[in-house]
């Protein structure tokens, strides 16, 4: 027994002392004796007296471990764990912390109904650090208690120092106890290597290529993520030993992206995570089509994520930042020559080019191939002579064709003139009564001229039509051309004359006849019987809004054109990728096409069902870029039926897509110091970049709020390099300038976590830690407060026991000097 102020003690004889001279004299020796007592109670409470006791009651802090090495049924034995040991606290104390690089609070869903943990999110979650969760958790023992600190893992630490960690806990006397988790079986699946681009465009399929090792035959499942949101699952068969899986992920993004996945099979789940850089593909697109007719085309172009450019310019002063050249129903014969060699130079260098065909498609006499010739892998057919043809237009300018009629009669003279190539003949008879030649036969040399004179065709007169035809075969009959071809335009009814005798004479002398009718009041017995005995072909329209489309069809068929416009059905000559998902089997037919000439070496996707099988979709590799040629046109002319076909948007998508630059003429590249855990970031500019006049201010962007400006320097004729120190930090680190720049592209860097890596289970170290700290490897649950023999002593202060001692006895003195008067008070009352 201790006392605080011992001198009292000599005070509290006095009230003894007073008792024992008292008690001879007292008639009520009782009460006497107690307020004695209470005044010695008092004094010796005053002298604080305390007395010290032992006691073997334990504070026990339960560390779980709940990084991503930390499978779910570790999780699930650990709560099972925790289950227990509350159930055996008793008078002790127990508190619940999980952690993985930081300690943290239970969340709401793992006290649901007893403990239930979870894996830690990101960036908890990416690796384990004994060293913090051991010192911070020192904390929460509460004083008057053994300390005990229980750590359940698997032991793969990899982040602070488990050694610093035990030398403090030492220094504190506080022992440690140790429970093994299984982790992550190499027994069941293993990763042996994940390989996926740097860098690809936003919006396409990325190619996953993992190395899975299976210890027998079983199912899996592959799932992927990219920045938190779920990509899909993807089933998977793996035998056993090492298998090849790959799978794909479309991300819609920019930018450096982690992408992450999980190969899962029955109870084994092993994650993987890699950066990526996802960009946007800029296109280049040309287009003769009229203002609106291409919309179907650009709506997938925009579903793909392009960025979408009409700057013709740009062929002059730079393609560097264009991934895929679109030439869509472009007249190539006007293309300057320097710009078909920049167009060369640029698909050898890496990029895509796409020829989409259409009418404008012209054949040039010229054998030569050109630099465009070169870097496409087909090119225009001749038409089916190189002696030219030649081609009579007789149109009736009666009274009746006034207004709309021969607007569009006058018209579609011109389009057929423009559809000629300088070799052919071209003669416009018009008539009424009488005929006269609006252009007498001539080569379609001076187009603007021979559409002038066309255009000032006016309507007057009746309609006399055998002389006009008489006129114009026996004009046409002493012509040039292999092909020698007539065709009438008329409203009207008129004497047939010898016009069936002539058809016949011009069948013998390889002069062929079409005949085109407007509106009810023609004879069409009479027509069909010209255009048949001659070889021809007979039109009927009862409004003339088709008349310019069937009069060039006509032309072109009889006049052995490149185009060819009749109903063909697409066939499939090779399955490639870039048919996935479209379902071309099932194509609608397409109206015409333009024929080309497969080039020596080029890979025919598709192929038009006809007696030649011409290509339709054609494409190669030309140095280190790739060019294709559709043949047919993507627009509501010859592909009227597939612009709302469902598999329109995904083919060219898909054909797009396979063409893009996937170079980048610019190297820009990041990687690890590990001795020094920095970040070295390089830049080296293509040959002939201009250098910058000055180094843009460029940040590296990483976890866990990292920001920090990136200190370049230049090293070296286009030559750029910096270092920055990140630590211990994982995850993914973006290095993007302030503004937009191409010498300075935004890149990515992933440092792999630990986590990602470990199996197994480290008992060496968690066995290091219990024996070191003098605590318990693999304890039972109910022995985690077990004391192990170590006791704690407390002092008790008697004082407060002593005042209730003195009040209990002034009371009963109090009560005992009053009582006989209170009983007889009572009995009078």
């Amino acid at each position: 027994m201790n006392f605080g102020h011992s001198w009292f003690l000599l005070l509290a004889l006095a009230p003894v002392a007073w008792i024992l001279i008292a008690w001879q004299r007292t008639v009520r020796p009782i009460p006497l004796l107690l307020k004695g007592l209470s005044f010695a109670a008092v004094l010796v409470a005053l002298s604080e007296p305390s007395i010290t006791l032992p006691h073997n009651r334990t504070a026990a802090v339960v560390l779980v471990d709940t990084s991503k090495s930390v499978t779910q049924g570790d999780l699930a034995h650990a709560s099972s764990l925790v289950s227990q040991m509350e159930g055996a606290r008793g008078g002790n104390w127990l508190k619940v912390i999980p952690f993985g690089s930081h300690t943290r609070a239970l969340g709401n869903n793992e006290i649901l109904r007893g403990v239930h943990f979870v894996t830690a999110p990101n960036p908890l979650g990416d690796s384990t650090n004994f060293e913090d969760a051991l010192i911070n958790s020192m904390a929460a023992i509460p004083t008057g208690y053994l300390s005990r600190l229980v750590l359940v893992s698997d032991g793969n630490e990899n982040q602070g120092s488990a050694a610093r960690a035990i030398a403090e806990l030492q220094r504190l006397h506080v022992p440690v106890d140790t429970i093994p988790l299984a982790g992550r079986s190499r027994d069941l699946l293993r990763l042996e290597s994940v390989s996926m681009p740097h860098t690809a465009y936003d919006g396409e399929q990325i190619p996953i290529d993992l190395t899975v090792y299976a210890p027998r035959e079983t199912k899996a499942t592959v799932e992927i993520s990219a920045e938190g949101k779920a990509l899909g699952v993807n089933p998977v068969s793996l035998a056993a030993g090492s298998n090849l899986v790959r799978v794909h992920a479309r991300v819609k993004s920019s930018g450096p992206t982690a992408i992450s996945g999980a190969i899962r099979a029955g109870q084994s789940e092993t994650p993987f995570e890699q950066g990526i850089q996802l960009r946007k593909a800029k296109v280049l697109y040309l287009s003769q089509d009229p203002a609106g007719a291409d919309n179907n085309l650009l709506k997938a172009f925009t579903e793909a994520s392009f960025d979408v450019t009409r700057d013709e310019g740009l062929i002059e002063s730079g393609l560097s930042g264009v991934q895929l050249v679109i030439l869509n129903n472009l007249d190539l014969n006007n293309f300057a020559d320097a710009r078909k060699t920049r167009l060369e130079e640029y698909v050898k260098n890496g990029g895509g080019l796409l020829l989409i065909g259409g009418e404008q498609q012209a054949y040039k006499e010229d054998k030569r191939l050109d630099a465009l010739d070169r870097a496409l892998p087909a090119k225009l057919a001749p038409p089916k002579t190189p002696e030219g043809t030649t081609v009579v237009l007789i149109i009736d300018k009666s009274s009746s064709m006034e207004g709309r009629k021969i607007e569009l009669a006058r018209l579609s003279a011109s389009g057929v003139v423009d559809h000629l190539r300088p070799v052919d003949n071209i003669g416009v008879l018009i008539f009424d009564n009488s005929f006269q030649w609006a252009v007498p036969i001539r080569h379609a040399e001076d187009k603007a001229m021979i559409k002038r004179l066309i255009s000032g065709i006016t309507p007057d007169g009746g309609t006399q039509i055998a002389p006009a035809l008489t006129e114009a075969y026996h004009k046409v009959l002493p012509a040039k051309g292999i092909y020698k071809h007539i065709v009438l335009l008329t409203d009207g009814i008129s004497e047939e004359g010898d016009s069936v005798e002539l058809a016949k004479e011009s069948a013998a002398h390889q002069v062929t006849i079409s005949t085109v009718g407007l509106g009810q009041d023609v004879n069409r017995a009479y027509l069909e019987k010209v255009a048949s005995t001659s070889g021809g072909r007979s039109y009927f329209l009862n409004e003339p809004q088709g008349l310019e489309q069937i009069l060039l069809k006509d032309v072109q068929d009889f006049s052995g054109t490149t185009a060819v416009e009749k109903s063909l059905t697409p066939i499939i000559e090779r399955k490639a990728e870039i048919l996935n998902d479209v379902g071309m089997e099932s194509a609608p037919v397409l109206k015409g096409y333009a024929r080309y000439i497969a080039a020596p070496g080029a890979e025919t996707i598709l192929s038009i069902d006809s007696t030649k099988k011409d290509p339709l979709y054609v494409r190669w590799q030309y140095g280190l870029g790739r060019a294709a040629v559709f043949a047919s046109d993507a627009k509501n002319r010859w592909a009227d039926a597939w612009v709302t076909w469902p598999g329109f948007d995904k083919f060219w998508i898909n054909v797009t897509r396979d063409l893009l630059d996937h170079a980048d003429p610019n190297e820009a590249s990041a990687q690890l110091d590990a001795a020094n855990d920095d970040i070295l970031v390089n830049y080296r500019l293509a040959a002939g970049q201009p250098e910058p006049a000055s180094i843009p201010p460029v940040f590296v962007v990483g976890p866990e709020g990292f920001e920090k400006p990136l200190p370049l320097a230049k090293t070296g004729s286009g030559m750029y390099s910096g270092r920055m120190h990140i630590g211990n930090l994982r995850g993914l680190f973006r290095i993007r300038p302030v503004n937009e720049s191409n010498a300075f592209p935004e890149i990515g860097f992933y440092r792999e976590h630990e986590e990602a890596r470990d199996y197994g289970s480290n008992e060496a170290l968690l066995k290091q830690i219990s024996n070191l700290t003098g605590g318990r490897f693999n304890p039972s649950p109910g022995a985690v407060f077990d004391s192990g023999g170590r006791s704690i002593y407390s002092r008790l202060q008697l004082w407060p026991v002593l005042l209730f001692l003195a009040i209990g006895l002034t009371i009963a003195e109090l009560v005992m000097r009053k009582w006989s008067g209170l009983v007889q008070r009572f009995r009078r009352g």
